[in-house]
Formats: structure tokens, sequence, C-alpha cells
């Protein structure tokens, strides 16, 4: 299975007549705007995964790839850096991080057969507290609770380590000392 831009196609099948013409024979199957498979077989979080290559799937919905909780998102969240221009799909709530701590802590998990780019369960609990505010208060508690669980499972130190490069470290860093620790 592979995913495909337009550009790509376009040095493939030479013009976009052809492409057009590949789809109806059913040697490529569009995905969405600008994305074509050989196969027609991705999920929608993977088309749009590789739509935007710089975005990482965060809170609610790496909640429900945890198992964290049962609400199945309605949205995909992903979270981008600040200076990344605005997601205008209806399908994607859109969060922000300064660039240079977007990466820390992200990961490449098979969740149900699909490959899926998210953080790893210590940045997760960092962006949970991030973004308390934002969160409704049922599903933050419902998530702090399971993280709670999972505290054996997970390396402080990593935390502070991630932690290092984050705005308004002090407020993460006692959120998470106070409510889940």
């Amino acid at each position: 299975m592979a995913l495909y831009n337009y550009m790509t196609c376009q040095k493939q099948f030479g013009s976009a007549y052809q492409i057009a013409k590949a789809v109806a024979d059913g040697r490529l199957h569009k995905m969405d705007k600008g994305v074509y498979s050989d196969t027609g077989k991705e999920t929608e979080l993977e088309v749009l995964q590789f739509k935007y290559p710089d975005s990482v799937v965060t809170l609610g919905t790496a909640y429900y790839f945890y198992d964290m909780t049962d609400v199945v998102p309605d949205e995909y969240d992903f979270v981008t850096a600040r200076s990344d221009g605005r997601i205008t799909d209806d399908r994607i709530h859109q969060y922000y991080v300064p660039a240079e701590v977007l990466k820390i802590g992200m990961v490449v998990r098979n969740f149900n057969g699909e490959n899926v780019r998210t953080y790893d369960l210590e940045r997760l609990l960092i962006e949970t507290a991030r973004m308390k505010s934002a969160l409704p208060s049922d599903l933050y508690k419902e998530v702090v609770l399971e993280f709670r669980k999972r505290v054996e499972s997970m390396y402080p130190a990593k935390i502070g380590e991630y932690l290092v490069g984050f705005p308004k470290r002090e407020l993460i860093e006692r959120i998470i000392d106070e409510e889940v620790f």
C-alpha cells in the first residue's frame, strides 16, 4: 500500500488526463484531494497523516488509541508547529506547539493495523497538562485517572527531559506532580 501526491502521479502518468484515466481504469484510487493510492485500502487517518506530514496525533484521538477513553472522537486531534499554516479540513481539530518541541516524544505506533504518528505516554501526559483548560473536564478527569493507573509503566525522567524546551514548564510540571504522580 502506498500513497502518492498529485506531483508524483503527474510524473508517473504524464498528465491530468492520464491520471484521471488511471483512476477510471482502477489502476489508481483517488483518496482525497491531491492524494492517490495504488490499492485504495488506506484508512482516512492514514490519508490525513500523509496529507499533513508534519502533524502528530494527540489528545482525544490519542487517548482513544491508547485505550484511555471509550469516547470515539468526532474529529481527529492533530498538533502542528505554530509556524505551520492552518489546516482547513473539517475532520481535523488543530493544536499548535513551538516547532522545537513538536517531535519530542513522537512515536509511530500500530493501532488496529494502522501506523499512527502520535506521542508516547510521557509526552501525551505533558500535552494533557498543557491543554488542561481546553479539554472538557469529564474527559480530563477520565484520562488523568488512566495516567495514574499507568504510572508504573511511565518514566518520570523522560518527562523531565521532554519538558526542557517547553514554555510554562513549571506550570506543566506542577500539574503533573499534583494530579498524576
